[in-house]
């Protein structure tokens, strides 16, 4: 180990001015790190190993509570359980960096970066460190250079159902639904990917590997697998939802906007509730669709549910009517209540070619009586 590694995790934390840690158990943690790398404490082999476990009780008791107090800080989280598989692969290499903030979790940054010095000092063994790697919350998967299972925690074997014999020696491959080549499993990052069970349940996961070096020398991979079955049902379960309301509203769009023939050369569609900017380029886009389709000659617009005709709904009227015209379909505007014949004239808005009439009853007959006299007219000419 050289000077410049120890010199930081002395000067990174505590900072000077930030005083002794708040917290009772990190304070007691960092105290004995600090005693014990010192050469103040010596004890028997027996209580120093008893001395070690307690320090990283500790530091695991103060991470979850961390965890559970600041969601947002996952990323620093998943990057300190980096930082703890590496150290119990007896990679040195790995180090915990330390925030600016000095908060709670670049105090554990701090004791891991501490307990770090004391593993490269042979004061500590691996089996020291077993018991971190077997309590770590996702499963932790070790695996050789050629991709074979070496060890794996508790929390694997609670996952995927499988004792720890049964796993030790089997490709890192066989733990998942479909076939992956090791390579390409050992280059995963946060990858989803489904993990089959002993029962044969089908679990979704998180995948992501970490290299395990010794030196320049990579001996193996750590897989790590978080379970992630609820969060992907509430996902396809909230997709699902969103697309039944969507069906729905669609279909509701489509009942508020009915095109009803009365004849086959007369449709009417009557409009009910308020009409905003996205129901009217329905409405709109409904008679067009209805014109094409039936092929009327005139088309009655009814408004009479229509509770207020302000300057927008006007505007989306006249709009309607341009467009059947267009069509060479004639209009009736029906339904036309003193205050929307007010909001027109005010607006300036011209309505050239549309017969209005106040009821629908009264738009359907004037209808009826206009197909009547057209009707009627060749017979007089001739």
């Amino acid at each position: 180990m050289g000077t410049d590694d120890r010199d930081d995790g002395r000067r990174d934390w505590p900072p000077p001015s930030a005083g002794p840690p708040s917290d009772a158990g990190l304070r007691e943690a960092v105290t004995m790190l600090r005693r014990l790398r010192a050469g103040d404490l010596v004890f028997p082999s027996r209580e120093r190993v008893g001395l070690v476990g307690e320090i990283l009780r500790e530091i695991e008791a103060l991470g979850s509570k961390v965890l559970s107090e600041r969601k947002s800080e996952d990323e620093r989280i998943a990057t300190l359980t980096n930082v703890v598989v590496q150290l119990a692969a007896l990679n040195f290499e790995a180090r915990a960096s330390i925030s600016p903030a000095h908060d709670k979790l670049d105090g554990i940054a701090a004791g891991l970066n501490m307990l770090r010095e004391e593993l490269q000092s042979s004061t500590v063994s691996r089996t020291y460190l077993d018991s971190v790697f077997a309590s770590m919350a996702d499963a932790l998967v070790v695996v050789d250079a050629a991709g074979l299972v070496r060890t794996v925690n508790r929390a694997t074997t609670e996952l995927l159902g499988f004792s720890e014999r049964e796993l030790l020696g089997k490709p890192v491959s066989t733990l998942f639904l479909e076939e992956h080549d090791p390579a390409q499993i050992l280059a995963l990052h946060g990858h989803e990917m489904q993990c089959l069970t002993k029962s044969g349940a089908v679990i979704e996961a998180s995948v992501s590997t970490s290299p395990l070096q010794n030196g320049s020398t990579i001996e193996g991979f750590v897989c790590v697998l978080r379970d992630i079955t609820d969060r992907k049902r509430a996902e396809e379960e909230r997709m699902r939802l969103e697309e039944a309301i969507r069906a729905k509203n669609d279909l509701i769009r489509t009942m508020s906007t009915p095109l009803i023939p009365i004849t086959d050369d007369i449709v009417v569609m009557p409009l009910v509730g308020t009409l905003d900017q996205e129901r009217a380029d329905q409405v709109i886009e409904s008679l067009l669709r209805g014109i094409a389709k039936a092929q009327p000659r005139v088309a009655i617009l009814d408004i009479t549910a229509v509770p207020v005709v302000d300057a927008d709904v006007a505007g989306a009227l006249v709009r309607a009517a341009h467009a059947a015209r267009m069509l060479g379909v004639d209009v009736v505007l029906t339904g036309l209540r003193a205050e929307v014949a007010k909001t027109l004239v005010d607006m300036g808005l011209d309505l050239p070619g549309v017969r209005t009439c106040s009821t629908l009853k009264s738009g359907i007959a004037l209808s009826m009586n206009r197909k009547a006299q057209k009707a009627e007219a060749p017979r007089r000419s001739s």
